[in-house]
Protein backbone atom coordinates (compact mmCIF):
# COMPACT_ATOMS: atom_id res chain seq x y z
CA UNK A 1 0.00 0.00 0.00
CA UNK A 2 1.08 3.50 -0.30
CA UNK A 3 2.02 6.24 2.03
CA UNK A 4 1.70 9.89 1.11
CA UNK A 5 4.23 12.65 1.42
CA UNK A 6 4.34 16.16 0.02
CA UNK A 7 8.02 15.60 -0.80
CA UNK A 8 8.14 13.77 -4.11
CA UNK A 9 11.90 14.17 -4.64
CA UNK A 10 13.38 12.41 -1.59
CA UNK A 11 14.67 8.94 -2.43
CA UNK A 12 12.56 6.04 -1.15
CA UNK A 13 15.64 4.47 0.48
CA UNK A 14 16.42 7.49 2.65
CA UNK A 15 16.93 6.15 6.23
CA UNK A 16 14.46 8.66 7.64
CA UNK A 17 11.62 6.67 6.13
CA UNK A 18 12.35 3.85 8.56
CA UNK A 19 10.99 6.08 11.32
CA UNK A 20 8.84 8.83 9.88
CA UNK A 21 7.10 7.61 6.76
CA UNK A 22 3.51 6.49 7.21
CA UNK A 23 2.72 4.20 4.34
CA UNK A 24 -0.54 2.97 2.94
CA UNK A 25 -1.60 -0.66 3.24
CA UNK A 26 -3.70 -2.48 0.66
CA UNK A 27 -5.67 -5.23 2.38
CA UNK A 28 -6.64 -7.12 -0.76
CA UNK A 29 -8.53 -9.81 1.16
CA UNK A 30 -10.60 -7.50 3.34
CA UNK A 31 -13.42 -7.05 0.87
CA UNK A 32 -16.52 -4.87 0.87
CA UNK A 33 -19.21 -4.30 -1.77
CA UNK A 34 -19.30 -5.62 -5.30
CA UNK A 35 -19.66 -2.82 -7.83
CA UNK A 36 -22.73 -3.10 -10.05
CA UNK A 37 -22.21 -0.04 -12.25
CA UNK A 38 -21.27 3.54 -12.84
CA UNK A 39 -23.87 5.36 -14.91
CA UNK A 40 -25.58 8.58 -15.84
CA UNK A 41 -29.10 9.76 -16.57
CA UNK A 42 -30.20 10.96 -19.95
CA UNK A 43 -32.50 13.15 -17.90
CA UNK A 44 -34.97 15.06 -20.00
CA UNK A 45 -32.32 16.12 -22.49
CA UNK A 46 -31.09 13.09 -24.39
CA UNK A 47 -34.43 13.30 -26.22
CA UNK A 48 -33.12 16.36 -28.06
CA UNK A 49 -29.54 15.40 -28.87
CA UNK A 50 -30.78 11.94 -29.84
CA UNK A 51 -32.56 13.57 -32.78
CA UNK A 52 -29.55 15.58 -33.97
CA UNK A 53 -27.64 14.61 -37.13
CA UNK A 54 -25.54 11.47 -36.84
CA UNK A 55 -22.15 13.22 -36.80
CA UNK A 56 -23.00 15.41 -33.83
CA UNK A 57 -24.78 12.90 -31.63
CA UNK A 58 -22.34 10.06 -32.33
CA UNK A 59 -19.49 12.09 -30.86
CA UNK A 60 -21.50 12.73 -27.70
CA UNK A 61 -22.30 9.03 -27.38
CA UNK A 62 -18.63 8.13 -27.79
CA UNK A 63 -17.68 10.38 -24.87
CA UNK A 64 -20.24 8.70 -22.62
CA UNK A 65 -20.03 5.06 -23.61
CA UNK A 66 -16.79 4.23 -25.40
CA UNK A 67 -14.22 1.98 -23.71
CA UNK A 68 -11.75 2.34 -26.57
CA UNK A 69 -8.35 4.01 -26.43
CA UNK A 70 -6.79 6.42 -28.90
CA UNK A 71 -3.41 5.80 -30.52
CA UNK A 72 -1.60 7.08 -27.39
CA UNK A 73 -3.59 4.84 -25.08
CA UNK A 74 -5.82 7.62 -23.72
CA UNK A 75 -9.51 6.76 -23.22
CA UNK A 76 -11.85 8.07 -25.92
CA UNK A 77 -14.78 8.01 -23.52
CA UNK A 78 -15.64 7.17 -19.93
CA UNK A 79 -17.14 3.72 -20.55
CA UNK A 80 -20.37 4.06 -18.56
CA UNK A 81 -21.71 0.65 -17.55
CA UNK A 82 -25.34 1.72 -17.00
CA UNK A 83 -27.70 4.16 -18.69
CA UNK A 84 -30.71 5.59 -16.86
CA UNK A 85 -33.68 6.71 -18.96
CA UNK A 86 -37.01 8.36 -18.23
CA UNK A 87 -40.45 6.90 -18.86
CA UNK A 88 -42.09 9.97 -20.33
CA UNK A 89 -45.29 11.48 -18.96
CA UNK A 90 -46.68 13.20 -22.06
CA UNK A 91 -46.19 16.87 -21.17
CA UNK A 92 -44.76 17.34 -24.67
CA UNK A 93 -47.95 15.86 -26.13
CA UNK A 94 -50.25 18.39 -24.44
CA UNK A 95 -51.46 21.56 -26.12
CA UNK A 96 -50.81 23.30 -22.80
CA UNK A 97 -48.38 21.49 -20.54
CA UNK A 98 -48.47 24.19 -17.86
CA UNK A 99 -44.68 24.50 -18.08
CA UNK A 100 -42.86 27.83 -18.15
CA UNK A 101 -42.02 28.52 -21.80
CA UNK A 102 -38.24 28.38 -21.32
CA UNK A 103 -38.49 24.88 -19.81
CA UNK A 104 -39.56 23.23 -23.05
CA UNK A 105 -36.51 20.93 -22.82
CA UNK A 106 -38.00 19.16 -19.75
CA UNK A 107 -41.27 18.21 -21.45
CA UNK A 108 -41.34 14.54 -22.39
CA UNK A 109 -43.43 12.48 -24.77
CA UNK A 110 -45.39 9.45 -23.59
CA UNK A 111 -45.58 6.08 -25.34
CA UNK A 112 -49.23 5.80 -24.31
CA UNK A 113 -51.81 8.15 -25.79
CA UNK A 114 -54.77 9.51 -23.84
CA UNK A 115 -57.03 7.29 -25.96
CA UNK A 116 -55.30 4.16 -24.65
CA UNK A 117 -53.15 3.34 -27.69
CA UNK A 118 -49.37 2.89 -27.67
CA UNK A 119 -47.06 4.63 -30.09
CA UNK A 120 -43.62 3.06 -29.74
CA UNK A 121 -42.09 5.61 -32.10
CA UNK A 122 -42.33 8.22 -29.32
CA UNK A 123 -39.30 9.21 -27.22
CA UNK A 124 -37.17 8.86 -30.34
CA UNK A 125 -34.18 10.64 -28.84
CA UNK A 126 -34.20 8.55 -25.68
CA UNK A 127 -34.47 5.41 -27.78
CA UNK A 128 -31.45 6.45 -29.85
CA UNK A 129 -29.29 6.81 -26.76
CA UNK A 130 -30.46 3.44 -25.44
CA UNK A 131 -29.52 1.76 -28.70
CA UNK A 132 -26.19 3.57 -28.89
CA UNK A 133 -25.30 2.63 -25.32
CA UNK A 134 -26.01 -1.01 -26.12
CA UNK A 135 -23.96 -0.75 -29.32
CA UNK A 136 -20.98 0.41 -27.22
CA UNK A 137 -21.38 -2.58 -24.90
CA UNK A 138 -23.55 -1.23 -22.09
CA UNK A 139 -25.57 -4.17 -20.73
CA UNK A 140 -27.34 -2.55 -17.77
CA UNK A 141 -30.24 -0.14 -17.97
CA UNK A 142 -32.64 1.37 -15.50
CA UNK A 143 -35.72 3.56 -15.84
CA UNK A 144 -37.66 5.97 -13.69
CA UNK A 145 -40.92 7.90 -13.85
CA UNK A 146 -41.37 11.27 -12.22
CA UNK A 147 -45.15 11.07 -12.41
CA UNK A 148 -47.92 9.06 -14.07
CA UNK A 149 -48.96 10.28 -17.54
CA UNK A 150 -50.91 13.54 -17.47
CA UNK A 151 -54.21 11.84 -18.39
CA UNK A 152 -54.02 9.72 -15.22
CA UNK A 153 -53.31 12.60 -12.84
CA UNK A 154 -55.82 14.38 -10.61
CA UNK A 155 -55.22 17.82 -12.11
CA UNK A 156 -54.40 16.89 -15.72
CA UNK A 157 -50.79 18.05 -15.39
CA UNK A 158 -47.50 16.29 -14.64
CA UNK A 159 -46.77 18.54 -11.66
CA UNK A 160 -48.76 19.27 -8.54
CA UNK A 161 -51.01 22.26 -8.01
CA UNK A 162 -52.43 23.66 -4.80
CA UNK A 163 -55.44 21.36 -4.78
CA UNK A 164 -53.21 18.24 -5.09
CA UNK A 165 -51.23 17.91 -1.84
CA UNK A 166 -50.10 14.31 -2.34
CA UNK A 167 -49.77 11.61 -5.02
CA UNK A 168 -50.97 13.15 -8.26
CA UNK A 169 -52.81 10.16 -9.65
CA UNK A 170 -56.48 9.32 -9.59
CA UNK A 171 -57.10 6.33 -7.33
CA UNK A 172 -59.03 4.55 -10.08
CA UNK A 173 -55.96 4.96 -12.35
CA UNK A 174 -53.50 3.11 -10.08
CA UNK A 175 -54.07 -0.06 -12.12
CA UNK A 176 -53.62 1.89 -15.35
CA UNK A 177 -50.32 3.30 -14.10
CA UNK A 178 -49.10 -0.17 -13.16
CA UNK A 179 -50.06 -1.60 -16.54
CA UNK A 180 -48.45 1.34 -18.34
CA UNK A 181 -45.13 0.75 -16.58
CA UNK A 182 -45.31 -2.99 -17.28
CA UNK A 183 -46.05 -2.46 -20.96
CA UNK A 184 -43.16 -0.02 -21.40
CA UNK A 185 -40.74 -2.41 -19.69
CA UNK A 186 -42.04 -5.35 -21.71
CA UNK A 187 -41.49 -3.37 -24.91
CA UNK A 188 -37.87 -2.73 -23.90
CA UNK A 189 -37.41 -6.38 -22.92
CA UNK A 190 -38.77 -7.48 -26.29
CA UNK A 191 -36.05 -5.34 -27.89
CA UNK A 192 -33.42 -7.18 -25.87
CA UNK A 193 -32.66 -4.51 -23.27
CA UNK A 194 -31.73 -5.58 -19.75
CA UNK A 195 -33.59 -3.15 -17.52
CA UNK A 196 -32.44 -4.12 -14.05
CA UNK A 197 -34.79 -1.79 -12.19
CA UNK A 198 -37.58 0.72 -12.58
CA UNK A 199 -38.41 3.46 -10.08
CA UNK A 200 -42.12 4.38 -10.27
CA UNK A 201 -41.68 7.18 -7.69
CA UNK A 202 -38.98 9.84 -7.69
CA UNK A 203 -38.17 12.20 -4.81
CA UNK A 204 -41.58 11.81 -3.21
CA UNK A 205 -40.54 14.06 -0.32
CA UNK A 206 -40.91 17.22 -2.40
CA UNK A 207 -44.13 19.07 -3.15
CA UNK A 208 -43.51 19.63 -6.89
CA UNK A 209 -46.11 22.41 -6.74
CA UNK A 210 -46.38 25.12 -9.38
CA UNK A 211 -48.94 27.47 -10.82
CA UNK A 212 -50.10 26.47 -14.27
CA UNK A 213 -47.79 28.18 -16.73
CA UNK A 214 -44.89 28.33 -14.28
CA UNK A 215 -43.90 24.67 -13.89
CA UNK A 216 -40.24 23.88 -14.35
CA UNK A 217 -40.21 20.10 -14.04
CA UNK A 218 -42.54 17.14 -13.65
CA UNK A 219 -42.95 15.37 -10.33
CA UNK A 220 -45.32 14.40 -7.57
CA UNK A 221 -45.22 14.06 -3.83
CA UNK A 222 -46.42 10.76 -2.37
CA UNK A 223 -46.78 9.49 1.16
CA UNK A 224 -45.17 6.22 2.17
CA UNK A 225 -48.59 4.62 2.40
CA UNK A 226 -49.43 5.72 -1.14
CA UNK A 227 -46.11 4.39 -2.42
CA UNK A 228 -46.73 1.06 -0.73
CA UNK A 229 -50.31 0.76 -2.02
CA UNK A 230 -49.39 1.50 -5.62
CA UNK A 231 -46.27 -0.69 -5.47
CA UNK A 232 -48.37 -3.68 -4.43
CA UNK A 233 -50.50 -3.17 -7.54
CA UNK A 234 -47.43 -2.77 -9.77
CA UNK A 235 -45.95 -5.95 -8.30
CA UNK A 236 -49.11 -7.91 -9.10
CA UNK A 237 -49.20 -6.61 -12.67
CA UNK A 238 -45.49 -7.35 -13.19
CA UNK A 239 -46.08 -10.94 -12.10
CA UNK A 240 -49.05 -11.37 -14.43
CA UNK A 241 -47.13 -9.94 -17.39
CA UNK A 242 -43.85 -11.72 -16.58
CA UNK A 243 -41.78 -8.55 -16.35
CA UNK A 244 -38.12 -9.24 -15.58
CA UNK A 245 -37.35 -5.75 -14.32
CA UNK A 246 -37.40 -5.29 -10.55
CA UNK A 247 -39.24 -2.43 -8.84
CA UNK A 248 -36.77 -0.23 -6.97
CA UNK A 249 -38.45 1.41 -3.98
CA UNK A 250 -37.71 3.99 -2.77
CA UNK A 251 -35.77 6.61 -4.73
CA UNK A 252 -35.35 9.20 -2.02
CA UNK A 253 -34.57 12.85 -2.63
CA UNK A 254 -31.82 12.81 0.03
CA UNK A 255 -29.83 10.09 1.77
CA UNK A 256 -31.23 10.86 5.22
CA UNK A 257 -34.80 10.21 4.11
CA UNK A 258 -33.88 6.53 3.88
CA UNK A 259 -32.97 6.05 7.53
CA UNK A 260 -34.38 8.87 9.66
CA UNK A 261 -37.35 11.20 10.02
CA UNK A 262 -40.85 10.97 11.46
CA UNK A 263 -43.14 12.35 8.76
CA UNK A 264 -45.03 10.27 6.22
CA UNK A 265 -42.40 10.49 3.47
CA UNK A 266 -39.23 9.70 5.47
CA UNK A 267 -37.48 6.78 7.23
CA UNK A 268 -38.28 4.80 4.12
CA UNK A 269 -36.11 1.73 4.59
CA UNK A 270 -37.86 0.86 7.82
CA UNK A 271 -41.25 1.86 6.41
CA UNK A 272 -40.96 -0.46 3.40
CA UNK A 273 -38.69 -3.28 4.60
CA UNK A 274 -39.53 -3.73 8.28
CA UNK A 275 -42.06 -6.57 8.41
CA UNK A 276 -43.90 -4.93 11.31
CA UNK A 277 -44.60 -1.77 9.29
CA UNK A 278 -48.05 -1.15 7.83
CA UNK A 279 -46.26 -0.18 4.61
CA UNK A 280 -44.13 -3.33 4.40
CA UNK A 281 -43.48 -4.38 0.81
CA UNK A 282 -40.19 -6.23 1.26
CA UNK A 283 -41.84 -9.61 0.63
CA UNK A 284 -43.20 -8.72 -2.82
CA UNK A 285 -41.91 -10.95 -5.60
CA UNK A 286 -40.73 -8.13 -7.85
CA UNK A 287 -39.11 -5.78 -5.33
CA UNK A 288 -35.44 -5.01 -5.89
CA UNK A 289 -32.90 -5.49 -3.12
CA UNK A 290 -31.33 -2.21 -4.22
CA UNK A 291 -32.67 1.00 -2.71
CA UNK A 292 -31.97 4.37 -4.30
CA UNK A 293 -31.29 7.83 -2.99
CA UNK A 294 -29.76 11.07 -4.21
CA UNK A 295 -26.63 12.57 -2.66
CA UNK A 296 -27.83 16.16 -3.00
CA UNK A 297 -27.79 18.32 0.14
CA UNK A 298 -25.84 15.77 2.20
CA UNK A 299 -22.42 17.42 2.13
CA UNK A 300 -22.63 20.75 3.93
CA UNK A 301 -19.94 19.59 6.36
CA UNK A 302 -17.54 16.66 6.15
CA UNK A 303 -18.79 15.27 9.47
CA UNK A 304 -22.42 15.32 8.35
CA UNK A 305 -21.51 13.84 4.98
CA UNK A 306 -19.83 10.86 6.62
CA UNK A 307 -22.47 10.52 9.32
CA UNK A 308 -25.23 10.13 6.77
CA UNK A 309 -23.36 7.56 4.74
CA UNK A 310 -22.23 5.51 7.72
CA UNK A 311 -25.77 5.55 9.14
CA UNK A 312 -27.20 4.47 5.82
CA UNK A 313 -24.67 1.65 5.52
CA UNK A 314 -25.56 0.35 8.99
CA UNK A 315 -29.30 0.56 8.33
CA UNK A 316 -29.16 -1.25 5.00
CA UNK A 317 -26.92 -4.03 6.32
CA UNK A 318 -29.58 -4.96 8.89
CA UNK A 319 -32.12 -5.47 6.10
CA UNK A 320 -29.90 -7.22 3.56
CA UNK A 321 -30.24 -4.32 1.10
CA UNK A 322 -27.73 -2.28 -0.82
CA UNK A 323 -27.57 1.31 -2.00
CA UNK A 324 -27.58 2.86 -5.45
CA UNK A 325 -26.82 6.57 -5.68
CA UNK A 326 -28.96 7.41 -8.71
CA UNK A 327 -28.71 11.21 -8.97
CA UNK A 328 -26.04 13.71 -8.10
CA UNK A 329 -24.82 16.99 -9.52
CA UNK A 330 -23.41 20.07 -7.81
CA UNK A 331 -26.62 21.56 -6.41
CA UNK A 332 -26.42 24.01 -3.53
CA UNK A 333 -23.26 25.79 -2.42
CA UNK A 334 -21.33 23.11 -0.51
CA UNK A 335 -19.03 22.58 -3.52
CA UNK A 336 -17.72 26.12 -3.01
CA UNK A 337 -16.13 25.10 0.32
CA UNK A 338 -16.43 28.66 1.56
CA UNK A 339 -14.77 30.18 -1.50
CA UNK A 340 -16.06 32.71 -3.98
CA UNK A 341 -17.06 30.76 -7.12
CA UNK A 342 -15.16 33.28 -9.23
CA UNK A 343 -11.86 31.85 -7.96
CA UNK A 344 -12.77 28.23 -8.68
CA UNK A 345 -11.22 26.45 -11.63
CA UNK A 346 -12.84 23.70 -13.63
CA UNK A 347 -10.73 21.07 -11.86
CA UNK A 348 -12.17 22.22 -8.51
CA UNK A 349 -15.63 21.12 -9.60
CA UNK A 350 -14.22 17.78 -10.76
CA UNK A 351 -12.41 17.27 -7.46
CA UNK A 352 -15.65 17.92 -5.56
CA UNK A 353 -17.54 15.42 -7.70
CA UNK A 354 -14.80 12.82 -7.10
CA UNK A 355 -15.06 13.50 -3.38
CA UNK A 356 -18.79 12.71 -3.38
CA UNK A 357 -18.29 9.53 -5.40
CA UNK A 358 -15.55 8.43 -3.00
CA UNK A 359 -17.64 9.07 0.12
CA UNK A 360 -20.64 7.25 -1.34
CA UNK A 361 -18.49 4.23 -2.21
CA UNK A 362 -16.18 4.08 0.80
CA UNK A 363 -18.43 5.24 3.63
CA UNK A 364 -21.88 4.46 2.18
CA UNK A 365 -20.92 1.17 0.48
CA UNK A 366 -22.78 2.19 -2.67
CA UNK A 367 -22.83 -0.58 -5.27
CA UNK A 368 -24.06 1.70 -8.08
CA UNK A 369 -23.40 5.39 -8.77
CA UNK A 370 -24.99 7.63 -11.42
CA UNK A 371 -24.65 11.28 -12.37
CA UNK A 372 -27.54 13.69 -13.06
CA UNK A 373 -27.65 14.66 -15.82
CA UNK A 374 -25.33 13.54 -18.59
CA UNK A 375 -26.44 16.45 -20.79
CA UNK A 376 -27.38 20.00 -19.94
CA UNK A 377 -27.58 23.29 -21.80
CA UNK A 378 -27.44 25.89 -19.02
CA UNK A 379 -24.62 28.44 -19.32
CA UNK A 380 -25.77 30.68 -16.47
CA UNK A 381 -22.96 31.61 -14.04
CA UNK A 382 -20.88 28.56 -13.28
CA UNK A 383 -23.62 26.13 -14.32
CA UNK A 384 -21.53 24.75 -17.20
CA UNK A 385 -19.17 23.20 -14.65
CA UNK A 386 -21.80 21.85 -12.24
CA UNK A 387 -24.75 20.19 -13.94
CA UNK A 388 -23.54 18.15 -16.90
CA UNK A 389 -20.98 15.76 -18.25
CA UNK A 390 -21.46 17.23 -21.71
CA UNK A 391 -22.66 20.81 -22.24
CA UNK A 392 -24.79 21.27 -25.35
CA UNK A 393 -26.17 24.30 -27.12
CA UNK A 394 -29.11 23.89 -29.56
CA UNK A 395 -28.99 25.88 -32.77
CA UNK A 396 -32.29 27.52 -31.80
CA UNK A 397 -33.95 27.92 -28.43
CA UNK A 398 -36.90 25.59 -28.67
CA UNK A 399 -38.07 22.06 -29.28
CA UNK A 400 -37.98 22.81 -33.00
CA UNK A 401 -34.18 23.04 -33.10
CA UNK A 402 -32.41 20.66 -35.47
CA UNK A 403 -28.77 20.52 -34.38
CA UNK A 404 -26.32 22.11 -32.00
CA UNK A 405 -22.85 22.11 -30.55
CA UNK A 406 -21.40 20.33 -27.54
CA UNK A 407 -18.45 20.65 -25.17
CA UNK A 408 -17.15 18.06 -22.74
CA UNK A 409 -16.94 19.05 -19.09
CA UNK A 410 -14.15 18.17 -16.63
CA UNK A 411 -16.84 16.36 -14.60
CA UNK A 412 -17.02 13.85 -17.45
CA UNK A 413 -13.41 12.82 -17.02
CA UNK A 414 -13.55 12.85 -13.22
CA UNK A 415 -16.40 10.34 -13.33
CA UNK A 416 -14.35 8.46 -15.92
CA UNK A 417 -11.56 7.94 -13.40
CA UNK A 418 -14.05 5.56 -11.76
CA UNK A 419 -16.40 4.42 -14.51
CA UNK A 420 -13.80 3.56 -17.14
CA UNK A 421 -11.68 1.36 -14.85
CA UNK A 422 -13.83 0.16 -11.94
CA UNK A 423 -15.93 -2.31 -13.88
CA UNK A 424 -19.09 -4.22 -12.91
CA UNK A 425 -18.23 -7.19 -10.73
CA UNK A 426 -15.12 -5.64 -9.22
CA UNK A 427 -14.98 -5.65 -5.43
CA UNK A 428 -13.81 -2.81 -3.23
CA UNK A 429 -11.05 -3.72 -0.78
CA UNK A 430 -9.66 -2.00 2.29
CA UNK A 431 -7.10 0.77 1.86
CA UNK A 432 -5.42 2.09 5.02
CA UNK A 433 -3.60 5.39 4.98
CA UNK A 434 -2.48 6.28 8.52
CA UNK A 435 -1.63 9.83 7.52
CA UNK A 436 -5.33 10.75 7.56
CA UNK A 437 -8.48 10.19 9.58
CA UNK A 438 -11.77 9.63 7.79
CA UNK A 439 -12.58 13.34 7.89
CA UNK A 440 -9.17 14.66 6.93
CA UNK A 441 -8.81 12.19 4.08
CA UNK A 442 -12.03 13.44 2.47
CA UNK A 443 -10.81 17.01 2.73
CA UNK A 444 -7.27 16.32 1.51
CA UNK A 445 -6.28 13.01 -0.07
CA UNK A 446 -8.44 9.97 -0.77
CA UNK A 447 -7.61 6.47 -2.02
CA UNK A 448 -10.03 3.66 -2.77
CA UNK A 449 -9.14 0.22 -4.12
CA UNK A 450 -10.90 -2.33 -6.33
CA UNK A 451 -9.98 -5.76 -7.65
CA UNK A 452 -11.46 -8.04 -10.24
CA UNK A 453 -12.85 -11.43 -9.30
CA UNK A 454 -12.36 -12.86 -12.80
CA UNK A 455 -8.93 -11.46 -13.69
CA UNK A 456 -5.87 -10.06 -11.94
CA UNK A 457 -6.80 -6.40 -12.48
CA UNK A 458 -6.13 -4.05 -9.58
CA UNK A 459 -7.40 -0.45 -9.55
CA UNK A 460 -6.71 2.42 -7.18
CA UNK A 461 -8.45 5.79 -7.50
CA UNK A 462 -6.51 8.63 -5.88
CA UNK A 463 -7.96 12.10 -5.35
CA UNK A 464 -5.50 14.80 -4.36
CA UNK A 465 -7.32 17.94 -3.28
CA UNK A 466 -4.19 19.54 -1.83
CA UNK A 467 -1.81 22.06 -3.36
CA UNK A 468 1.14 19.65 -3.16
CA UNK A 469 2.12 16.52 -5.03
CA UNK A 470 1.60 13.42 -2.90
CA UNK A 471 4.11 10.59 -3.15
CA UNK A 472 2.84 7.07 -2.57
CA UNK A 473 4.85 4.15 -1.28
CA UNK A 474 3.50 0.71 -0.48
CA UNK A 475 3.90 -0.82 2.95
CA UNK A 476 3.09 -4.40 2.02
CA UNK A 477 4.42 -4.61 -1.55
CA UNK A 478 6.08 -8.02 -2.18
CA UNK A 479 4.68 -9.25 1.13
CA UNK A 480 0.99 -9.30 0.20
CA UNK A 481 0.94 -8.38 -3.49
CA UNK A 482 3.10 -7.70 -6.52
CA UNK A 483 2.37 -6.27 -9.94
CA UNK A 484 3.34 -7.58 -13.34
CA UNK A 485 6.37 -5.55 -14.33
CA UNK A 486 6.24 -3.74 -10.98
CA UNK A 487 4.33 -0.94 -12.73
CA UNK A 488 0.96 0.78 -12.90
CA UNK A 489 -0.64 2.45 -15.86
CA UNK A 490 -1.84 5.85 -14.67
CA UNK A 491 -4.74 7.94 -15.98
CA UNK A 492 -4.69 11.53 -14.80
CA UNK A 493 -7.44 14.15 -14.79
CA UNK A 494 -6.11 17.59 -13.88
CA UNK A 495 -6.27 21.17 -15.07
CA UNK A 496 -4.43 20.22 -18.26
CA UNK A 497 -5.22 16.50 -18.62
CA UNK A 498 -8.29 14.36 -19.20
CA UNK A 499 -7.53 10.74 -18.26
CA UNK A 500 -4.04 11.18 -19.70
CA UNK A 501 -2.20 7.86 -19.79
CA UNK A 502 1.31 7.25 -18.47
CA UNK A 503 3.07 4.45 -16.60
CA UNK A 504 4.98 4.48 -13.34
CA UNK A 505 6.96 2.07 -11.21
CA UNK A 506 5.24 0.99 -8.01
CA UNK A 507 7.89 2.76 -5.91
CA UNK A 508 7.92 6.06 -7.84
CA UNK A 509 4.29 7.15 -7.65
CA UNK A 510 3.49 10.83 -7.17
CA UNK A 511 -0.07 12.10 -7.43
CA UNK A 512 -0.04 15.66 -8.80
CA UNK A 513 -1.62 18.46 -6.81
CA UNK A 514 -5.28 19.07 -7.61
CA UNK A 515 -5.76 15.90 -9.64
CA UNK A 516 -7.63 12.62 -9.84
CA UNK A 517 -5.41 9.69 -10.81
CA UNK A 518 -6.45 6.11 -11.50
CA UNK A 519 -3.70 3.51 -11.09
CA UNK A 520 -4.33 0.27 -12.93
CA UNK A 521 -2.07 -2.75 -12.53
CA UNK A 522 -2.10 -6.49 -12.97
CA UNK A 523 -1.42 -8.70 -9.97
CA UNK A 524 1.23 -11.38 -10.30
Amino acid sequence: MAGCSANSTTGPNDPKFDVLEERVTLNLHNLFQEIDHFGASGGFQDQWIGKWPETSKNQVAKLLFSSEMDSQGNPEGIGLSLWRTIIGDGAADQSNSGFFASNWFRETECYLNANGNYDWSKQKGEQWFLSKAREYGVTKFTAWAGTPPYFMTKNGYVFSTEEVPSFNCKVDKYDDYANFLADVLKNYENQGYNFETVCPFNETQYEWNSDVGSAQQSGTKASNSEVAAVTRIIDSVFSKKNINTKIMIPEAAQLKYLFEGTNNTSNQVSEFFNSSSANYIGDLDNISKHVAAHSYWSNETTSESLRQRKSLKTTLSSYGLDYWQTEYSLLGTAYQQGKDPSVLKEIDYALWLSRIIHTDLVFGNATGWSFWTALNQSTYGDHPFRFNLVLYQPNSNGSFHTDGTYKENKLLWALGNFSRFVRPGMVRFEVLNPEYSDNTSVENFMISGYRSTVSNDLVLVCINNTDNNKAISFKNYTKDFELVGDTFNTYTTSTINNLKKASVAYDAISIPAKSIVTLKGELN
